[in-house]
């Protein structure tokens, strides 16, 4: 039985300064971002959670969360996957939501086939480029429970990747993934090979668990 835990990563400094931070410019978690990574590791720890393999994103807010769980865990090091990123940014990195407004404008009416900025990932590009990655990365580890530190895009796309949703336009569903919150992925299969017919492919399919699990945070919450 295969299992695909995401989890996003705690809050990054970006997220409170309001920042475009990739893999060059992460300066990684908050204070807030290092408790709520601990409280998911205590949580994971009391409930006996023991992967098989942990898949990290490379850049730092992702690392570093994985490296807090990873230590509660008494886990080896994780394998890093520069599929398993963010939306890579292109120019945008590096500067504050309103710095962007001033260079490229409002995001409003964005269009998933463009990238948001020179150089950039559209959102078709991406959602494709996460798909692939937990194609490979669930084939890799089949029959185990994968755990996947990653970001709140990385989520969205595993929901159209598996609902099967269109990439290529927007979706009337929104997602507001929480820091260090879980999504459980399970794949099932079963046959239906009958005497008459002994040679019908087994189904495959994804059932998924649970998503945006932070009730590990509550105790953070003011």
């Amino acid at each position: 039985m295969t299992k695909l835990v995401l989890v996003r990563h705690g809050q990054g400094i970006c997220n409170v300064e309001r920042t475009i931070e990739g893999r060059a410019t992460c300066r990684g978690l908050s204070d807030l971002g290092k408790a709520q990574g601990a409280a998911l590791a205590a949580r994971l720890s009391k409930e006996k959670f023991r992967p098989d393999v942990v898949v990290s994103s490379p850049i730092r807010r992702a690392a570093e969360t994985a490296a807090i769980i990873i230590a509660a865990l008494g886990f080896g090091e994780p394998t890093f996957d520069p599929d398993v990123e963010e939306v890579r940014p292109g120019e945008a990195e590096g500067m504050t939501w309103d710095q962007y407004s001033a260079f490229f404008g409002t995001t409003e009416g964005w269009d998933p086939n463009v990238p948001f900025a020179p150089g950039a990932e559209a959102w078709r590009a991406f959602a494709l480029r996460v798909a692939n990655a937990l194609n490979r990365i669930t084939k890799a580890y089949d029959g185990k429970t994968v755990l996947v530190v990653a970001h709140g895009g990385v989520i969205d796309a595993s929901m159209f990747h598996y609902f099967g949703l269109n990439p290529e336009v927007q979706s009337p569903i929104d997602f507001e993934t929480s820091n260090t919150s879980i999504t459980e992925w399970q794949l099932r299969t079963w046959t239906l090979a009958t005497p008459e017919a002994p040679d019908r492919d087994p189904v495959h399919r994804w059932r998924l668990n649970r998503y945006n699990d932070a009730a590990h945070l509550v105790a953070l919450t003011p």
